[in-house]
């Protein structure tokens, strides 16, 4: 049995399939695909269920990543060792992070730059995700908009952030803009796609809205934005959003200035790679830092 077969176990575990394992360990997938099948015969046992849509660790699978992360802490040690000079370990290797798109543009991706220029070992990958999911596969760091809906071991509310009416200028200029809730109702909205909203607090804010006639929509706050700057109806976007580009307006900022909350979780220790930690806490300082912007004091 080689040592590394059982990194690349622990890879597959983390990524949920071994194309991603393959991508997150600079191999090729038919390379990932002999060792484990390697793995198999030394073991004279499957370790992986193979599906369409990736795998899924058998009973022994699962007992060995204790062992897998033992071997993946040996050998880094051994880099170390064998270096002609020692690494900061904290940061190093790869991290996974998956987070919504507009906190993610705004905060994750500036903050993981940031880290990746003072630490070159380390490699980041950043995905879209809006919310926590159930398990906690695929990623090192999830982040979310609501309270997970399943229970999460570990996860942790990151900030509150407020949201508000924004319309640009131009539409401004055009058509006026409302003066009560009930005026709002005749304005074109740029809004999520309400059929596809799958975060509670969201659906809420929806409802909250009272009768609205969506214009613009979309799952993607960053479409939101564009779609507002650009006149196309009123917007209702994060401050963190809305706020830097000096083209937009605020809309009712007295009536409507709804509160959601963002959580974070880090995946099983098992399955988290080793710089995940120290990455999330850097996340949790960044937040700290930047708070006026998540909730302008003005407002």
């Amino acid at each position: 049995m080689r040592a590394d077969d059982l990194v690349i176990l622990l890879e597959i575990a983390r990524c949920g399939s071994m194309v991603g394992a393959a991508s997150a360990l600079g191999l090729n997938h038919t390379t990932v695909s002999r060792r484990v099948s390697a793995l198999e015969a030394d073991l004279h046992a499957p370790v992986l269920v193979r599906r369409v849509q990736g795998c899924e660790l058998t009973e022994l699978g699962s007992r060995l990543l204790t062992s897998c992360e033992q071997v993946e802490r040996a050998l880094s040690d051994a880099r170390d060792v064998a270096g002609s000079r020692p690494r900061e370990r904290d940061l190093a290797g790869l991290v996974r992070v998956a987070t919504t798109p507009s906190f993610g543009t705004h905060f994750v991706a500036p903050l993981m730059a940031d880290l990746k220029r003072l630490s070159p070992e380390l490699t980041v990958e950043i995905v879209s995700r809006t919310r926590l999911a159930a398990h906690g596969v695929g990623a090192d760091i999830e982040i979310g908009v609501g309270e997970p809906v399943a229970a999460r071991p570990g996860a942790e509310k990151l900030t509150d952030y407020r949201l508000g009416l924004y319309a640009s200028e131009g539409f401004a200029s055009e058509f006026g803009l409302p003066r009560t809730f009930e005026e709002l109702q005749d304005y074109p909205l740029i809004f999520y796609v309400e059929s596809l909203l799958r975060v509670g607090d969201l659906d809420r804010l929806a409802k909250s809205l009272g009768t609205h006639k969506v214009a613009f929509a979309s799952t993607n706050v960053e479409d939101q934005r564009i779609a507002t700057v650009v006149g196309a109806g009123i917007g209702l976007l994060p401050s963190f959003v809305g706020e830097v580009e000096s083209s937009l307006v605020r809309v009712l900022p007295d009536l409507v200035a709804p509160t959601l909350d963002i959580w974070a979780a880090l995946a099983p220790r098992q399955l988290r790679r080793p710089a995940a930690s120290a990455v999330l806490q850097a996340i949790r300082e960044s937040v700290r830092d930047r708070h006026a912007e998540l909730m302008p004091v003005s407002w």
